[in-house]
């Protein structure tokens, strides 16, 4: 930070600098063949426990609906980089999983340099960093608050 520039604590502050984050995300998200729906859809999968890698359960981590999550897996799907599996005992569910070209691209991911950029920050600026982001997260997708 050069000397012109006074770092400003503020939740306005804030709030833009997450703009810019969100801002690069959004420029690097259409990259692979995907768009940022199929990205965040591979990081979900990736991510998951064996029992939520379900279009269902992708929908509502996505905050979507599941015709729009379906569409999304059907896509990674054609694109050879998930595997529907049957659930045993219920012919109805699928369970969903990265296949190896997935976890291949994965290497690639597009928020790989701005989750590079936060490990490079001290231990309690990154907790703070997560803590912080999650409450605001937490905050606007309540029920009812009109930005969710």
């Amino acid at each position: 930070m050069d000397g012109n520039t006074r770092l400003r604590f503020s939740a306005r502050a804030a709030a833009e600098a997450m703009a810019q984050i969100v801002r690069l995300a959004n420029g690097a998200a259409f990259a692979g063949g995907l768009n940022p729906a199929q990205w965040s859809a591979l990081r979900y999968l990736s991510d998951a426990v064996p029992e939520s890698r379900t279009v269902t359960a992708f929908a509502h981590y996505h905050a979507t609906t599941s015709g729009t999550a379906s569409q999304t897996v059907a896509a990674l799907v054609r694109k050879g980089l998930v595997d529907r599996l049957p659930e045993p005992g219920d012919r109805r569910r699928n369970r969903l999983e990265l296949t190896s070209a997935g976890h291949e691209l994965l290497h690639d991911d597009p928020l790989g340099g701005i989750a590079a950029a936060i490990a490079a920050q001290p231990a309690e600026v990154q907790a703070a960093l997560v803590l912080g982001l999650d409450a605001t997260l937490r905050t606007l997708i309540q029920p009812g608050n009109g930005r969710g």
